[in-house]
C-alpha cells in the first residue's frame, strides 16, 4: 500500500474526491520533515521508515478537514515524532540506538 493510501485509511477517506488534497498533505509532510533535518533516507515516499510514516499520518490527521477538535493533539505528536527522528543517532548516522 502506498503512503497516500495509508493516509486515506488513517483519515477514513474512501472517496477519490480527496486524492489531490491527501497527496498534497503527504508531500507537505515529507517536505517539512526534510526542512527540519530528518534524513532523506527515512523519507522515501515508496517505503518510508515506520516512524517517518507515522509522522506523515499525524501531520495529515492534524491538517485534514476544517472541524477537527483533535488537531492540536495530532500536531503535538507530529512535532515530537519529527524532533525524535531529526535528533536520533539511529537516523542521523551516529549509531544504532
Amino acid at each position: 500500500m502506498s503512503l497516500t493510501d495509508d493516509v486515506k485509511v488513517a483519515l477514513r477517506v474512501s472517496s477519490a474526491a480527496y486524492d489531490a488534497e491527501v497527496a498534497a498533505l503527504v508531500a507537505a509532510a515529507l517536505a517539512d520533515m526534510r526542512r527540519v533535518g530528518v534524513p532523506k533516507a527515512a523519507l522515501s515516499e515508496e517505503s518510508p521508515d515506520p516512524l517517518a510514516r507515522m509522522a506523515v499520518l499525524l501531520f495529515c490527521k492534524a491538517r485534514f478537514g476544517y472541524d477537527n477538535d483533535e488537531a492540536p493533539r495530532f500536531e503535538a505528536a507530529y512535532r515530537q515524532t519529527v524532533a525524535d527522528l531529526a535528533s536520533s543517532p539511529a537516523y542521523t548516522g551516529g549509531g544504532d540506538e
